[in-house]
Parts: structure tokens; sequence; C-alpha cells
């Protein structure tokens, strides 16, 4: 199973997923990133978050970047 990083941008910073996690594919790790890119925006609503979640960028074993995913995709159609 190839291994994906899931990486959580706040504005200019960039948590870095260091370990990654193996997923069947690439649809698999997208929606597990949708489901914490969607846990980490409600926190940060509920903190209100001055840096809040911004883009989550998911990359391969290679360092390349596959997919990018804006906060606002994470919401629900009636609130974009």
């Amino acid at each position: 199973m190839p291994r994906f990083y899931v990486h959580f941008r706040n504005g200019d910073f960039l948590a870095k997923d260091e370990e990654g996690e193996d997923f069947s594919g690439l649809d698999e790790a997208e929606a597990a990133a949708i489901i914490s890119g969607r846990e980490i925006l409600a926190g940060d609503v509920k903190s209100n978050a001055t840096n809040p979640l911004t883009e989550i960028v998911i990359t391969g074993e290679d360092g390349t970047e596959l997919v990018t995913i804006s906060a606002n995709d994470l919401l629900p159609g009636l609130l974009k």
C-alpha cells in the first residue's frame, strides 16, 4: 500500500506530517484528510482561532504534491 503524507497549512505555517499513513490509494487518503480537516476547522471556529486552517496538502512518498484541498472546500454547500 502506498504511503501518503497529509500536511495542514495555517496561513504561512505548514504543519508537516513526518510519519505518513498507508492508504489503498489517493481517494482514501483524501477522504481521511477531509475528515481530519473538518475536525481541525471545527476546533478553529470554537476557539476563535486567529490563524485557522487554510488548506490541506497531500504528498506522496517522494514528496510530490498530489492534492491541495482548500479549507473552504471542507464546508458543507450551504456554508460556502
